[in-house]
């Protein structure tokens, strides 16, 4: 009959349709179960009216970054990846005419109290790596299981200065402050501290 498709031509149609669904590539089912992964945004932080007048800079802390406070990277990237190390956020706080001149505030979150712990007693025992060679042990602020450290310069060193570093944990987190500059010591850094913990506390 006039006008209708051969058997040839309805085949040929067929085959063709065919090999076009063969060469699409299904696309995956959504996924039902949602990741929860933490970023540096999410973590609590020193504020900026904590520290008026100081240009602040704040950035996201990953192992690798972390690990490169050590004299041996390696082997505290390994001990961060033990400790099940997640996320950090850095909040950097800098002004050349302010008795400190700089502040560095870290707030640290891992998978449990015990991996926090496990980072602060490396802390305890690498101060020379944070500080350099003239660091040693010093009162803390009175927070849980806090450490520190102050470091003097040296005589002939014209740009070296004074440095305090404290740190401690809360629950997951470990927090880390270091000031320096002519007023570096415990009596500055100390209400930093307490701002610092308060806010984890109440927001982390």
């Amino acid at each position: 009959m006039r006008g209708s498709p051969s058997w040839a031509a309805l085949g040929l149609i067929v085959l063709t349709a065919c090999a076009a669904d063969e060469g699409r590539v299904p696309s995956a089912p959504p996924s039902s179960v949602a990741i929860d992964v933490p970023v540096a945004s999410d973590l609590p932080g020193l504020p900026r009216a904590a520290l008026p007048g100081y240009v602040v800079h704040t950035s996201t802390l990953d192992a690798a970054g972390l690990s490169a406070d050590a004299l041996d990277p390696t082997s505290l990237e390994a001990l961060l990846a033990g400790a099940q190390f997640e996320v950090g956020r850095e909040g950097r706080f800098t002004s050349p005419a302010k008795p400190l001149t700089t502040v560095v505030a870290r707030v640290l979150k891992f998978g449990s109290p015990e991996g926090a712990l496990g980072y602060l007693e490396w802390l305890r025992t690498h101060g020379r790596d944070l500080l350099g060679s003239q660091t040693q042990s010093t009162e803390p602020p009175g927070l849980p299981e806090a450490i520190a450290f102050s470091h003097d310069p040296c005589i002939s060193c014209t740009k070296d200065t004074f440095w305090y570093f404290a740190a401690w944990t809360r629950g997951s987190y470990a927090i880390t402050l270091r000031a320096g500059g002519p007023h570096a010591g415990l009596s500055t850094a100390a209400p930093l501290a307490d701002e610092l913990d308060a806010r984890v506390r109440t927001e982390g």
